[in-house]
């Protein structure tokens, strides 16, 4: 009997935060990315990696955004399923094409599991009023490996 009462204590609170996530949450707040492409060792740039990454990010305003993100890299033939803490900027030059800086500080999880940053940048191709396309660069660390790997991604970014 008391296992039942948890049980509805339970789905009371969870309704509750529910109903509190959607009343504070912006419309907008459901915009999220999947980029895919390549992340190559910085001392053998011709070793191919096949890396994916997305975000889900809130939106402070229209150019800056704050998210997690996760994704699976395979890194020296070693697959790592990193998880993030993101920040993206808009930069404000251009109107349809928009240069962008980005920002992961993360923990990859894997057989050699690590801590883990990146820092990139690109453009952000605007498709319409809420989607686009993403084009980006930028440079990985690896904490306990001590090296770094860069990499390059397209991608798309839809704002719902």
């Amino acid at each position: 009997m008391r296992e039942k009462g948890i049980n509805v204590k339970l789905a009371f609170l969870k309704a509750v935060l529910f109903a509190v996530a959607f009343a504070v949450i912006p419309a907008n707040a459901f915009t999220l990315d999947a980029q895919g492409g390549i992340a190559n060792r910085v001392s053998s740039i011709s070793q191919f990696n096949m890396s994916f990454y997305g975000h889900w990010w809130f939106p402070i305003d229209k150019m800056t955004f704050v998210g997690v993100g996760g994704g699976y890299e395979e890194l020296d033939n070693v697959g790592y399923v990193p998880l993030s803490a993101s920040l993206w900027v808009r930069l404000p030059i251009g109107r349809q094409v928009l240069p962008v800086a980005i920002g992961d500080f993360g923990y990859m999880i894997g057989e050699r599991h690590q801590m883990f940053w990146r820092a990139g940048g690109g453009l952000d191709i605007k498709n319409g009023d809420y989607s686009s396309i993403l084009l980006m660069a930028g440079y990985q660390y690896l904490h306990h490996e001590d090296r770094g790997f860069v990499y390059l991604h397209a991608g798309i970014l839809v704002e719902i």
